[in-house]
């Protein structure tokens, strides 16, 4: 791993703790969030400022909440839901990597996923899951 990204994240992830607010979220709305790098297989951060999009799927408390990495590469299976969200760009929530996170991660609101697609992809997240 380049330990200069990893210094990098190091610094970030310190800025990231001190946060002493509690940016107000909603279920459904979707974000940019400070993500490092993961092992393997797992999404992790997609610019060189360490975030990526992310949906909010769902929410707990003012803390806490479930989170699902989204992607603009086509993945067209069981494991990703596809949508479409505000200039008419494709996103694929990748399910298979959903995870709780805290709300000192968020950076940005960018936009919000729609009731009908909201009601969609839960039906293909019970489907994945069970």
């Amino acid at each position: 791993m380049n330990t200069n990204k990893f210094n990098n994240w190091n610094k970030n992830k310190i800025i990231i703790e001190k946060a002493e607010y509690n940016k107000i979220f909603n279920q459904w709305e979707i974000w940019y969030a400070k993500i490092w790098k993961n092992i393997w297989f797992e999404e992790d951060w997609k610019w060189k400022n360490f975030s990526r999009p992310i949906l909010i799927f769902k929410k707990f408390n003012r803390n806490i909440f479930y989170w699902i990495p989204l992607t603009s590469v086509k993945k067209d299976d069981i494991f990703h839901y596809k949508f479409d969200w505000k200039t008419g760009k494709l996103s694929y929530a990748i399910l298979s990597q959903m995870k709780l996170i805290d709300w000192k991660r968020l950076e940005d609101k960018i936009w919000y996923i729609t009731f009908s697609d909201m009601k969609k992809l839960k039906e293909k997240l019970k489907k994945l899951i069970l």
